[in-house]
């Protein structure tokens, strides 16, 4: 019983002294450092009371608090902890911020984004290569990482940035930036490779003429379309809905039917949608000639699966 006191005692004292040495350094803000420094000075009585896992809940909810993570090693002693304190492991993941319990170990892989934009042309944009090629060492990337999980009310991905370590060609290497939310098992500062295809964005300060910016405002477009799977037989084009500050987005004028909706359906708002138009143009975008039109004018799709200008 003794020698397990002193583990205890021990393991708690070396996570008190990772955070002074490892992670306070770090902290700039003064009501934070403050702060983990009275726990640091209240929890070295409560240790020497014995009172090993007040001191490092104490701790450790003054971190959860300023929103302060811990690395891999640090994890590794808080693992240590919770085992030989018999504490809630809930606390390996409130000190990572982790937000998903149902991570599959071992499941994580880099998106193809090459492949994803070529099908999702008008929703999903990677840079080109004519933009990934003015990459240096020390400019950041942002990459999405799958992964499975077994809690289906969390994403499938996430979108993290890195720092470009090396450039061989098309091969980087780089050190994750971020701190994971969902991924258990990368800690911001691990290496990774990758490749061209896989970066979606970056810190560089130039850009290019794309189809998802280009289609990227607003228009209204009926559930049958949109959800039901419809075939786009009525475009129009009014007056745009006023300008909102708040949105980054316009209204471009764009109404697009199916054109056998009846009026009690089209009269109750849940059966329409506001979205931009890629995402009406991923479905069908047979119609994009006619996008330049001015407002007031009106196209249905005739037998031949052309679309003609109507009058009304």
């Amino acid at each position: 019983m003794i020698f397990n006191s002193k583990k205890r005692k021990q393991a708690i004292q070396d996570f008190f002294e990772y955070i002074e040495s490892d992670i306070l350094p770090n902290e700039t803000e003064t009501e934070i450092v403050n702060g983990i420094n009275r726990q640091l000075k209240s929890g070295i009585e409560l240790i020497e009371n014995n009172e090993w896992g007040v001191a490092f809940e104490n701790l450790g909810s003054e971190l959860v608090e300023h929103y302060v993570i811990i690395d891999r090693k640090g994890t590794e002693l808080v693992k240590k902890i919770i085992k030989l304190c018999k504490l809630d492991k809930k606390w390996e993941f409130d000190l990572r911020r982790i937000n998903s319990l149902g991570y599959k170990t071992g499941s994580w892989k880099l998106t193809d984004s090459e492949q994803l934009s070529k099908e999702h042309k008008y929703t999903f944009y990677k840079p080109s290569r004519e933009i990934t090629k003015n990459l240096k060492v020390g400019n950041i990337v942002k990459l999405t990482f799958e992964f499975d999980s077994s809690n289906s009310e969390h994403p499938s991905a996430e979108r993290m940035w890195v720092e470009i370590t090396e450039i061989n060609g098309e091969k980087f290497k780089g050190k994750l930036d971020n701190h994971p939310f969902y991924l258990h098992e990368l800690y911001a500062g691990d290496e990774l490779v990758f490749e061209h295809k896989h970066i979606i964005d970056h810190d560089l300060e130039i850009s290019e003429p794309n189809l998802v910016d280009k289609y990227y405002d607003r228009c209204f477009v009926t559930n049958k379309v949109l959800y039901d799977n419809a075939p786009i037989n009525y475009i129009y084009r009014e007056e745009p809905m006023e300008k909102d500050e708040e949105r980054d987005y316009v209204d471009t004028g764009w109404r697009i039917l199916s054109g056998d909706e009846s009026d009690e359906y089209m009269d109750d708002s849940e059966n329409i949608s506001l979205v931009s138009l890629g995402a009406v143009l991923s479905r069908d975008d047979s119609f994009i000639e006619l996008l330049e039109s001015e407002i007031g004018t009106s196209f249905e799709r005739n037998k031949n699966g052309i679309f003609e200008k109507i009058n009304e």
